[in-house]
């Protein structure tokens, strides 16, 4: 928002540089994006008096005059038709820069030396919604000037010697998007009292119920205020020039008289007025209500726009006549014959005149306000303080009375007082005498009966005792706050052990060759038709979802794995490895789902035995020890013979490792065979061993020995490990499958399982007694599963 600094200086003395009332503003949380002084580019330029004007000697299409600067008579030659003797005009001395950053030099026309230049509106970056007498085409002929300000500087000599600041406004303060809200911040950080503008006027005698019978509101929600007052004997014309000037200042342009009283009152008190000509309104009765579907209404724009039933508009008894707080009508436009106005000043639904200005592309000065929250305080101020303009410039005469609908009035706020609380929580030391003082400059009056704050009706963002806290540091100022040595008990910080086994897991199948893959946590329900065991009730579903295909949250990684992996084997990347280490999600009877954390690998470059391994090694380095594989699996989505489950020696489910189904990589359109494993992160943390155990390096020689068994086809490998475990006591060190056969040589019904087996004892070196011993124990027991030695 910009704001001139002539204008504020009228509501709040300013003695300070602009540069210091910039830092003291941002330091105050009224934050400034920067400033600038006004057509600060051009220099030299000065006011002049025409004294003589003759024809070139050589060329009959220029002039040579001669130009009073007060110091000097310049002789300087011109091809404006317009100027004459005794015009006072801008004259651009030799070394004057202009408006474009062009430098005046002194130049030679046929044997005449010009000694400068007489300057138009657009050479000096002025337009003529400012200067409308002056010449758009010709030379800007300076009104209203006389001989005391002939070689004064044409920036002071035009009133415009001005700086323009510009603030970035929270949404919080709307009450700040006014140049009265920014005086009555900058009277509160100097310490100055804030002048208000002149609300004074006088009525007629003539009732406003002679033009205007009501103001209906249809729905409370849609807008809480709405005033109306009538100005009769209009006279259109342009606006004085003070008036012009501070409207061009800030950016906007002059259009009448009316017309620009409401945007001048909207700059200035931050509230948007809106006038009607009330003699092309239909009826004597004014509705503020919701669009119908369609309707249309042409704006001031001239663009035809179509509303919807969420948009708000005024209407006369026939048709829309404005998009409320957005722009008014085409049909009711004030123009050059309108004699009698009704003025309008409201209190929209912040949030609808939103939604309307965005999905009609037309954010307005008026709308960038309405949608920040206006209190209906500002409805009043505003519409008394544009009454008060109107008649000091005669542009109209205000008919007594207003018609005021006010359905839901503002309720004064107050805030219980704690002077400790502001202490404590700003931790300063400051009087209760000075923080009075400080809210007393804001505005917030402190009731020493009641023991409460008393908020303005203009702060809307106050309500509790951390805002005013926030008011009182701010104008005392953040730079006062004494430093300190912050104090608290040291706590450690670091990863969780969950944290640490996921960045293990991941480091290791890294550098195991399976590269990471990251997939959405929401997915479509068909997925469900695909895969088997899971039920669709327990998925958790989306409120609002993107689309169908993103409408439910995840229960398993298994798809996203093989998506992986097919969109790889479609681009002719046949050996895939992959791994997720993500979350599953299930409902549950709790306000929240069941969240479950789970490594998911996929792999179509190694088989069942290869990506075991893996997952051996992988418990190996996380100490978790004793991991069983059994084919008891019940995962239907896994091959039924080339799939197991695994577990720990104290039955601590871990999760499954096997080939996909045929089935379901058929309609996954995945030709190859994939290898899935399933582990679940919570069950790794229960498993693994914290305690790390150093053993002292062997003494003694190991030794080894290999076994070869035939087993029937219906006995686990895991049978035999067990029996080797139970019967070996503390000699055997360790003991490994290394080859399963089945062939010519070994008898239908039955397979061949090679072990090797290191034996190796703490406190001696092992005679073949020692082994032998131990041997035939296992063997024994082996017998009592059909198994025995292969010969």
């Amino acid at each position: 928002m910009k704001v001139s600094l002539e204008w504020l200086k009228s509501f709040v003395d300013i003695e300070c540089s602009v540069e210091e009332l910039v830092d003291k503003l941002t330091m105050s949380g009224t934050k400034v994006e920067g400033y600038e002084k006004r057509l600060e580019n051009i220099k030299n330029v000065v006011v002049g008096k025409v004294l003589e004007i003759s024809l070139h000697p050589h060329n009959q299409n220029l002039f040579v005059c001669l130009v009073d600067t007060k110091d000097k008579i310049l002789t300087i030659i011109t091809a404006a038709k317009n100027v004459k003797v005794g015009s006072y005009v801008p004259v651009a001395k030799p070394g004057a820069v202009l408006a474009n950053g062009k430098t005046i030099d002194v130049l030679e026309f046929k044997g005449i030396v010009s000694e400068g230049m007489l300057c138009s509106l657009d050479e000096l970056g002025l337009t003529r919604g400012e200067f409308s007498y002056a010449d758009e085409n010709g030379i800007f002929i300076l009104d209203g000037m006389n001989d005391n300000l002939i070689g004064i500087d044409i920036k002071t000599a035009l009133g415009i010697d001005d700086v323009i600041i510009d603030f970035e406004i929270t949404s919080n303060r709307p009450d700040c998007l006014s140049v009265v809200g920014i005086a009555r911040e900058i009277a509160a950080i100097l310490n100055k009292p804030l002048k208000f503008p002149n609300m004074n006027f006088k009525e007629t005698d003539e009732p406003v119920k002679n033009y205007l019978d009501s103001i209906e509101i249809q729905d409370k929600k849609i807008c809480r205020r709405y005033m109306g007052r009538v100005i009769k004997n209009v006279k259109i014309e342009e606006s004085p020039l003070w008036l012009r000037k501070r409207l061009v200042a800030c950016g906007v342009r002059p259009i009448n008289n009316i017309v620009d009283v409401t945007n001048y009152v909207m700059l200035e008190m931050g509230q948007p007025l809106h006038a009607f000509d009330l003699n092309k309104i239909c009826g004597r009765n004014v509705f503020v209500r919701l669009a119908s579907d369609g309707e249309k209404i042409v704006t001031l724009d001239g663009v035809e726009r179509v509303l919807r039933s969420s948009d708000i508009v005024i209407a006369d008894e026939k048709r829309a006549i404005a998009v409320a707080g957005v722009m008014g009508g085409l049909d009711t436009e004030v123009d050059e014959n309108t004699t009698l106005v009704l003025l309008e000043s409201a209190t929209f639904n912040p949030a609808m005149i939103r939604r309307t200005a965005r999905y009609l592309g037309l954010r307005t000065e008026a709308s960038n306000r309405f949608e920040k929250g206006l209190s209906p305080y500002f409805a009043e101020v505003a519409i008394q303080r544009a009454c008060a303009l109107i008649e000091q410039i005669g542009a109209g005469e205000v008919v007594e009375g207003t018609v005021d609908t006010y359905v839901d009035p503002w309720q004064q706020v107050e805030v219980k007082a704690d002077f400790s609380y502001i202490q404590k929580l700003l931790g300063l030391e400051i009087e209760k005498n000075e923080v009075i003082n400080i809210l007393n400059r804001l505005e917030i009056k402190y009731d020493e009966k009641k023991e409460v704050f008393i908020i303005p009706p203009f702060r809307t963002d106050i309500e509790n005792m951390a805002d005013i806290s926030e008011e009182v540091i701010r104008i005392y100022g953040y730079d006062k706050l004494p430093s300190r040595v912050f104090m608290g008990n040291a706590i450690s910080s670091g990863l969780t052990q969950k944290q640490k086994m996921v960045n293990n897991i991941k480091n290791f199948l890294a550098h195991s060759g399976y590269y990471e893959i990251y997939s959405y946590s929401f997915e479509s329900p068909k997925v469900y038709e695909i895969l088997r065991g899971y039920n669709l009730e327990d998925a958790v579903r989306i409120l609002n979802p993107l689309g169908e295909d993103f409408s439910v949250m995840r229960m398993q990684l298994l798809s996203s794995i093989l998506k992986a992996i097919y969109l790889n084997i479609s681009r002719n990347i046949k050996d895939v490895k992959v791994f997720e280490l993500s979350t599953v999600f299930k409902k549950s009877d709790e306000k929240l789902p069941q969240e479950k954390l789970v490594l998911a690998i996929g792999s179509s470059a190694q088989d069942f035995y290869s990506v075991k391994g893996v997952l051996e090694n992988l418990f190996d380095m996380l100490r978790i020890k004793e991991v069983r594989f059994s084919s008891q699996h019940q995962n239907p989505n896994l091959h039924p013979t080339r799939s197991a489950k695994i577990y720990t020696d104290n039955q601590l489910f871990l999760g499954y490792i096997g080939e996909v189904h045929p089935d379901i990589l058929e309609k996954f359109d995945i030709p190859a065979r994939i290898v899935y494993a399933e582990i679940y992160i919570d069950a790794l943390i229960k498993a693994e061993k914290k305690d790390k155990k150093y053993t002292q390096l062997p003494k003694y020689p190991a030794v080894e020995r290999d076994f070869a068994f035939v087993v029937p086809d219906d006995v686990e490998s895991r049978v035999i490990e067990e029996i080797f475990k139970k019967y070996s006591s503390d000699i055997l060190e360790e003991f490994y499958l290394f080859d399963i056969y089945k062939g010519q040589q070994i008898k239908p019904g039955f397979k061949s399982y090679a072990y090797k087996a290191i034996f190796r004892s703490k406190s001696k070196t092992l005679s073949d007694g020692d082994i032998n011993q131990v041997q035939e124990k296992i063997l024994d027991e082996l017998k009592n599963y059909n198994i025995s030695l292969r010969e």
